[in-house]
């Protein structure tokens, strides 16, 4: 997909599906003070499960290789795979970068969440949806959670 950047978020829950690993982000500075899920860019030749193992392990110091597709949102500029994995793992998330990781709850997150997540975590654990959901940015020029002239790290 020639000019487009590829994305993954990974929703990593506790086994009981009551808290989430959030990280309270410094970075993209459009995030910064702001918290949001544990993810990151898909490299050439990954596929998201591979990039969503690969970013949970480097910024939260677990290795979890059971991930599903919930919902792939394709935006002008980018496209992004919410991935989702359930697992006893998420208890021992640690900080492993500059930015911090902690639990939260997944039906009261922080006030100050990337508005998106209010919705994508509870639809993450909706047992009456049929996943992957495939979604389109209704504004042409994308929905700007990745505007052009920021940030990409």
């Amino acid at each position: 997909m020639a000019g487009k950047r590829l994305y993954v978020l990974a929703l990593l829950f506790t086994a009981d599906k009551k808290r989430v690993v959030l990280m309270k982000r410094t970075r993209p500075s459009w995030q910064a003070g702001r918290v949001n899920a544990l993810g990151g860019a898909i490299v050439v030749g990954e596929s998201a499960v591979e990039t969503a193992r690969r970013e949970v392990r480097e910024e939260a110091g677990v290795d979890v290789a059971e991930w599903a597709e919930v919902l792939v949102w394709e935006d002008a500029e980018y496209r992004m795979h919410v991935m989702r994995a359930v697992s006893e793992l998420a208890g021992k998330a640690r900080t492993q970068e500059d930015q911090e990781v902690f639990l939260a709850d997944a039906s009261a997150l922080p006030l100050n969440v990337i508005d998106n997540l209010r919705w994508l975590v509870p639809l993450a654990l909706d047992v009456d949806v049929s996943f992957p959901i495939a979604v389109r940015s209704a504004l042409a020029a994308g929905s700007g959670l990745t505007d052009r002239g920021r940030e990409t790290e």
